[in-house]
C-alpha cells in the first residue's frame, strides 16, 4: 500500500464499529448545517464525502447534493446506497470537472485535507474557486496543526466513544490500528499539517479570503475548521472574524 488513495480504495477499518460511524457521521452534520444556504434552493458538493451516512438528511436541506470521492471503491458505494435519490448525484473525477462554473453555493471538505500532499490541495482549491459562485462558501473542517500530540487525538477519540456508547469497541480499535496498515502509511506517507497563518497564506495565494472559525465542525477540537470566500466577492465585515480559541 504505496499512497492513502490505495488505502481508502482497500477494505478498512478506520471506523471501529457502526454506532462510530453513525456519530461521527452525525456531529459532521449538525456542524455543517449552520453554512447551508437557508431556503432550500442551494447546491452543495460534498467533496471527498467517504460513505456520506448522512447525506439523506443533507439534502433535505438543499436543492442538490453532490457527491465526490476519489475512491472508487467509496464511488461504487454511493452509487448503490443512493439510486434513486433526485436530490443527491454521485461524481466521478470527467464528471466534476464538467460542471459548470460558478454553480456551487457551499463546498465543503472534511477531514480530506490532511491526505493531500502541497500541489493536491493547490489544485482542489483552484477547481473550488471556479466551482463557486461569487457569494459561495469552502468549508474546511477537520484541518490538523502541526506538532498537535498523538495523546490528545487519542483521549479526544476516547471521550467521543464513551459519550456515544462504544467505549470497548474504541479501545479494541486502537489496539488494532497499531499493526494495521493505517499506522504504517500514516508513519510513511505521513500528514498534512497546516497552521493557522500557513493556511490561510494558501487560500490568499489560490483567491480566497479565509478565517479560522472558533470550532471543528468535526469530532475532534484539536484539529480546525476555516470558512474561506472568493476573494473578489467577499463582503467587507460587519464585526471583527472569529478567534480561535485555545
Amino acid at each position: 500500500m504505496q499512497s492513502w488513495l490505495d488505502f481508502w480504495n482497500a477494505p478498512n477499518a478506520i471506523y471501529v464499529s457502526r454506532r462510530h460511524q453513525d456519530a461521527h457521521y452525525a456531529k459532521v452534520l449538525g456542524g455543517i448545517r449552520r453554512f447551508v444556504p437557508a431556503g432550500g434552493t442551494a447546491t452543495v458538493l460534498d467533496w471527498g464525502c467517504g460513505d456520506a451516512l448522512a447525506a439523506n438528511d443533507l439534502a433535505q436541506t438543499c436543492q442538490t447534493l453532490l457527491l465526490y470521492d476519489r475512491a472508487d471503491g467509496t464511488r461504487r458505494r454511493l452509487l448503490a446506497n443512493f439510486a434513486g435519490r433526485p436530490k443527491i448525484r454521485i461524481f466521478d473525477d470527467a464528471e466534476l470537472d464538467a460542471v459548470a462554473p460558478a454553480s456551487v453555493d457551499l463546498i465543503i471538505v472534511n477531514s480530506v485535507v490532511q491526505y493531500l500532499d502541497r500541489r493536491q490541495f493547490g489544485d482542489a482549491l483552484r477547481l473550488f474557486h471556479r466551482l463557486l459562485k461569487s457569494d459561495g462558501k469552502l468549508l474546511l473542517g477537520d484541518i490538523i496543526a502541526p506538532d498537535t500530540p498523538l495523546v490528545g487525538h487519542v483521549t479526544t477519540f476516547l471521550g467521543f466513544a464513551w459519550r456515544n456508547g462504544f467505549f470497548i469497541a474504541a479501545v479494541i480499535g486502537l489496539a488494532r490500528n497499531f499493526v494495521s496498515p493505517y499506522r504504517k502509511l500514516r508513519r510513511d506517507a505521513g500528514y498534512a499539517c497546516y497552521a493557522v497563518g500557513e493556511m490561510l497564506g494558501l487560500l490568499d495565494e489560490n483567491g480566497f479570503v479565509g478565517e479560522r472559525l472558533t470550532s471543528n465542525i468535526a469530532v475532534s477540537q484539536l484539529r480546525s475548521s476555516y470558512l474561506a470566500r472568493k476573494r473578489d466577492s467577499a463582503p467587507d465585515r460587519e464585526s471583527p472574524p472569529q478567534r480561535a480559541t485555545v
